[in-house]
């Protein structure tokens, strides 16, 4: 193991940083206990006298944990209780990092049931 290898998992293993997740290939299944990074970048773009605020969710993976995040994949992150707090499903893969040791998706919150909404 590498000592960028190391630094990169003391991240994911800090409980400032990482966050237990449990990840569902394709949305199903028991699923894989697993730690990512969530990231919120936000930009402010134009397009002529307008201004967009784009908000985007992001998570990060190890590659070691899920060697091949696909789209449609679903993620429970949990809280700091072992809960559910939210879950998020996988729309786009944005990047693999040059050590190809993480992987960065795009993601977007599902909403829960709603238990009036069933007949």
């Amino acid at each position: 193991m590498t000592a960028f290898a190391m630094a990169l998992d003391a991240t994911f293993e800090d409980p400032n940083h990482g966050e237990d997740a449990i990840w569902r290939s394709g949305g199903t299944g028991p699923g894989l206990p697993v730690r990512i990074l969530r990231l919120s970048p936000e930009a402010i773009i134009g397009m002529g006298d307008q201004r967009y605020d784009l908000d985007a969710m992001l998570i990060s993976v190890r590659l070691s944990e899920v060697s091949a995040p696909t789209v449609g994949d679903q993620v429970d992150i949990l809280d700091e209780m072992g809960a559910l707090a939210e879950t998020v499903e996988v729309t786009s893969l944005a990047r693999i990092d040059m050590r190809r040791l993480v992987r960065t998706c795009g993601v977007s919150p599902l909403a829960p049931d709603d238990p009036d909404d069933e007949p």
